[in-house]
């Protein structure tokens, strides 16, 4: 009969935790800074559109999200999408959230907001 070879493996919890903690917090890094870029790619009419872009947490602690629109100061801005969509005046503006996180999200992002993990 052959002879059975084992391997305890165990989870160093600590080294988890921080784990966690990094990817969480380069994933706020990661949010900011597509909010910051779409604020900068937004068609500028009033400003009122730029100012409601912002980073917002879900419920599901795993998820964030970069939201455009909505009420700000008193300002209801219920075209986000449509700017978003376009056409603009200024067709550079169309996709403004879009092309925010695809040049955020560009070169080697992995490591500039995960590097100690990935």
């Amino acid at each position: 009969m052959p002879e059975v070879v084992t391997v305890d493996l165990k989870w160093d919890d600590t080294k988890l935790s921080l784990i966690n903690k990094n990817a969480t917090a380069g994933l706020f890094r990661l949010g900011f800074d597509i909010a910051a870029q779409a604020r900068r790619n937004a068609p500028y009419l009033t400003g009122a559109l730029r100012n409601t872009i912002r980073v917002h947490e879900t419920s599901d602690s795993n998820t964030l999200e970069v939201i455009a629109g909505g009420t700000f100061a008193g300002f209801v801005v219920n075209y986000a999408w449509i700017r978003e969509q376009g056409p603009n005046r200024n067709p550079d503006t169309e996709h403004y959230m879009e092309n925010a996180a695809n040049t955020i999200m560009s070169g080697n992002y992995l490591k500039k907001y995960f590097g100690g993990i990935v």
